[in-house]
């Protein structure tokens, strides 16, 4: 137990120093934005594209991860969508905001920095698998949920799928795993120069995505849609988790500290782009944005007696 809260305390210490900082105005919201870009466009990448480079061939096997983790989401997406069609706070557009809030969790600014404190360095190859395609994925299923309930009968997959196209290839994270995979495929391997810079990022990026997480807080809101609010944190970190780790155990063959990782990314809170893909629309907002805000403070708990399941090998 004293391992795990050394791992969960400094990591919600650092969310917490972030949302005093923000709360007490010595930083602002402009500022804090500048500091999750660098997490987001630079940090991060840097980490999976040096992760993606160098990994060997034969730790790239994902099929087996992503059945895992994308099937248990998907019981989570529609989990919500039902459940949307009887709470009108999070009815809107077939609960497009509310299966986007159920599926798409905190990996980068916590899931992250939360498994390599806990886990290290080796957890590196199957957390870059399920972000590759995580954030895709879900703004792709989300957009086509969205437009498919509000436009049954005059629906533009070129439209859709234009907007979809330039949402991803400005996405970093995408370009960092895209370019790490290229990189590896020359067989070129890393300057140390390169190495070494890379290396610095990758240290940046657990510190600074955890302050950032803080800051953003800060600016979420908890009033009214109660009900919605639990509703989704109830989906997003009881049933998604449960669901992966059923498939992770009983569906599928993945070595052990694979099925930890998918699990632990599995019951993370629900995430910025959540919110922001419901802000976007301005669908569901008081939900989702108390999901992110409340969620985020659970996960300190759920968080702890997750990982003290997965160090007595019970999960």
């Amino acid at each position: 137990m004293n391992a795990i809260l050394t791992t969960v305390l400094p990591v919600f210490g650092m969310i917490l120093i972030g949302y005093v900082l923000a709360k007490a105005r010595v930083i602002d919201q402009v500022a804090g934005r500048g500091i999750t870009l660098f997490v987001f466009n630079l940090a991060i990448p840097a980490f999976l594209f040096q992760t993606v480079a160098t990994m060997s061939s034969a730790e790239a096997a994902p099929w087996n991860l992503w059945a895992a983790f994308f099937g248990g989401l998907a019981l989570a997406w529609i989990a919500a969508a039902l459940v949307s069609r009887m709470i009108p706070a999070i009815a809107a557009s077939g609960g497009a905001a509310a299966s986007m809030a159920a599926g798409f969790g905190n990996l980068a600014l916590l899931g992250t920095p939360l498994a390599l404190a806990h886990f290290g360095q080796e957890i590196a190859v199957p957390l870059g698998l399920i972000l590759s395609i995580h954030a895709p994925i879900l703004w792709t299923a989300a957009t086509l949920h969205r437009e498919v309930a509000r436009h049954s009968g005059n629906f533009s997959l070129v439209k859709t799928a234009r907007e979809l196209g330039w949402m991803l290839a400005t996405n970093a994270i995408i370009l960092g795993l895209l370019a790490g995979g290229i990189w590896h495929f020359t067989g070129l391997g890393l300057h140390p120069v390169v190495s070494r810079m890379l290396d610095m990022l990758a240290d940046a990026s657990v510190p600074t995505a955890l302050v950032a997480l803080g800051i953003s807080l800060a600016g979420y809101s908890l009033k009214g849609s109660w009900g919605g609010m639990f509703a989704l944190i109830a989906i997003k970190m009881v049933l998604m988790p449960v669901a992966v780790f059923a498939l992770a155990r009983y569906a599928v063959t993945l070595p052990p500290l694979w099925i930890k990782v998918a699990v632990l990314f599995a019951a993370m809170p629900t995430g910025a782009n959540a919110f922001l893909f419901a802000q976007r629309n301005d669908e569901s907002v008081p939900a989702v944005s108390g999901a992110v805000a409340l969620g985020t403070g659970l996960a300190a708990v759920s968080a702890s007696v997750l990982l003290w399941l997965m160090d007595e090998n019970l999960i």
